[in-house]
């Protein structure tokens, strides 16, 4: 095994850890693994300050891949199943680092924030694919 799948592992073992948390961040799954890592911090301070970023990267991409609603192996809510079980903050939003909430801790303002970043996701999604279908139309009126 790896060492990047080492440290995947690692922090897909905390995020399940806090699975009933209900909040939880890149920057804190991170430091948890960097104290499991370096439980002294031994490292100098340059690499310990490389290595959480990298670590926080990961659990990024961790969080956002387990909290995608086509995610098929993701958990569904029981009357909502097309939800997803947290959702970024809308006081994270401009942040390198989104705090997820649980659905049913949600503020008003964070589920608001949330449906608009949805709906503009999704118009430019429709904008993308309308695109790449006139491509191909003016494709097959080249050949025809």
């Amino acid at each position: 095994m790896t060492e990047e799948r080492k440290l995947a592992e690692i922090i897909a073992r905390i995020i399940d850890s806090r699975d009933t948390a209900i909040k939880i961040s890149p920057t804190w799954i991170a430091h948890e693994a960097m104290l499991e890592l370096d439980p002294d911090r031994s490292a100098p301070l340059l690499v310990y300050a490389g290595c959480n970023l990298e670590l926080r990267q990961i659990a990024r991409g961790q969080l956002r891949g387990r909290f995608q609603p086509d995610d098929s192996e993701g958990e569904e809510h029981d009357l909502f199943p097309d939800l997803q079980r947290r959702y970024p903050t809308a006081r994270s939003a401009a942040k390198d680092d989104p705090e997820y909430v649980l659905l049913e801790h949600l503020a008003p303002e964070d589920i608001g924030f949330n449906v608009a970043r949805l709906r503009a996701e999704g118009r430019a999604k429709l904008k993308h694919a309308d695109a790449l279908e006139a491509y191909e139309r003016s494709r097959k009126s080249k050949h025809a």
